[in-house]
């Protein structure tokens, strides 16, 4: 038994996607419902089912009748593929039951010019060129939000759902922030990866102005290795547990099990020194607050 034992008994995984995910070569190994079942039998309480290209409502819905015992929330990823960044997009989302939105991120100006995720779909999509798409933008040349994400933002005032920063750039977040209309229900996602690059006084302000900082599995792991469970560590350390949420980021197809990956993490943190109500926060209390509209 380790300190983390049990550690998953209620967790949400709030950023974890589906099977397959942009196109039938980009396969997780497990199909939804085994990897879900398993989640279950962790005694996770429920996931986000995520995609960056399709809305993930539908699906959702046959894994919950499929894998009873565990809730699977879905969510609209808010690219030109699923609509883009469109104020009826998220309202007909959330009549529909979604319980979060992300934020462009293949569509965003910001990774496209950073060669984030839409390079990897470039890599699989014949027709699509990140070179000649247009790029989300929601702030002007001062700095300040576009009419167009205001107008989104209006929506988001109006339904429960939690939003994640998606991959705008780290400055478009901190504007979002600014407003105060998100505070306590916005995550900042994967700040430490290269589709955001934010620095260790970005993700403080981003914490200070009332995000919630991913603590994402996926980036410790070789084949991506962007950052070290000890770097992962001194993230939670640089905001506080109470400002931070893990996740899998379960995507490839040599990942391990979405659960296995959570319960991988939170071992690594224990042994880098986080106390156990820190991980429980970070895994299950903080999560479950989060998306307690979809619960």
């Amino acid at each position: 038994m380790t300190d983390a034992a049990g550690i998953l008994d209620g967790a949400v995984d709030l950023h974890r996607h589906g099977y397959p995910e942009i196109s039938d070569d980009l396969r997780t190994p497990m199909s939804d419902i085994d990897d879900v079942t398993l989640c279950r039998d962790a005694g996770m309480r429920a996931v986000v089912l995520k995609s960056h290209v399709w809305p993930t409502l539908g699906r959702a819905e046959m894994i919950n009748r499929a894998v009873p015992g565990i809730t699977v929330i879905p969510s609209v990823t808010l690219n030109r593929f699923a609509g883009g960044m469109e104020p009826d997009v998220v309202e007909l989302a959330a009549r529909q039951g979604a319980g979060v939105v992300y934020l462009p991120t293949a569509s965003a100006a910001s990774d496209l010019a950073r060669g984030g995720i839409s390079q990897r779909i470039a890599g699989v999509i014949d027709r699509y060129r990140p070179d000649a798409e247009r790029g989300v933008v929601i702030t002007d040349d001062d700095g300040e939000l576009t009419a167009a994400a205001l107008s989104v933002l209006d929506v988001f005032d109006a339904y429960p759902l939690l939003v994640y920063s998606g991959h705008v750039s780290v400055a478009e977040t901190m504007a979002i922030l600014r407003t105060g209309r998100l505070a306590d229900r916005y995550v900042f996602a994967h700040p430490d990866s290269h589709s955001i690059g934010a620095s260790g006084e970005d993700i403080a302000e981003a914490a200070r102005l009332g995000a919630f900082i991913e603590i994402c599995a996926l980036g410790a792991y070789a084949p991506i290795g962007r950052v070290s469970f000890a770097d992962l560590a001194r993230m939670v350390r640089l905001v506080g547990a109470e400002r931070c949420v893990a996740t899998s980021d379960y995507f490839f197809s040599w990942c391990p099990p979405s659960s296995a990956m959570l319960q991988t993490l939170a071992d690594a943190l224990i042994a880098e020194g986080l106390t156990r109500h820190e991980i429980e926060l970070i895994f299950r209390d903080n999560p479950a607050h989060l998306v307690r509209h979809a619960l």
